[in-house]
């Protein structure tokens, strides 16, 4: 198969990929996104000393915090942006999925993190866009540097 459509068929996939993942958010509670809510809570959990108790379709409620971790905090959509982020610097599919994951993972964790700490329901917000905006960005930098750098210092045997 030629470049040209090795390419398009990838850029097809990559788009069919996020385009079935955000339908499928759409329709899944907290408990479709425990691959994300739970590595999140165990991490906020670490932090702040807090113990949570998950709450079948609703999510990880920290009673300390006053807080539940639910569907709106899984970081799907971020996780989504990263995926596509990845791609465009044409990392392999599954390595996209991956990289994006461990940085949502990081990135969701630093938001919560964060937002206990300002303890300010009004700053919720901001500190999540903030929050995803940074990594977002820093991660896409330091991947394409990485990429660069390993191109111009590949060993040809």
């Amino acid at each position: 198969m030629n470049k040209k459509y090795k390419k398009w068929l990838t850029a097809i996939a990559i788009i069919a990929i996020f385009l079935l993942l955000k339908y499928a958010f759409t329709i899944a509670d907290a408990s479709d996104l425990i691959f994300l809510l739970k590595p999140t809570n165990i991490f906020v959990g670490l932090l702040t000393g807090s113990h949570s108790v998950y709450i079948e379709g609703n999510g990880y409620y920290h009673e300390t915090l006053n807080i539940i971790i639910n569907k709106s905090c899984s970081g799907f959509n971020f996780w989504l942006l990263s995926f596509l982020s990845f791609a465009y610097l044409k990392l392999p599919i599954p390595t996209a999925l991956g990289c994006a994951y461990l940085l949502t993972i990081f990135a969701n964790t630093s938001r919560i993190f964060a937002s206990i700490a300002m303890q300010s329901r009004a700053l919720h917000e901001a500190i999540g866009i903030i929050t995803y905006l940074s990594f977002l960005i820093l991660a896409h930098c330091l991947m394409e540097k990485f990429l660069t750098w390993r191109k111009n210092n590949a060993k040809f045997v």
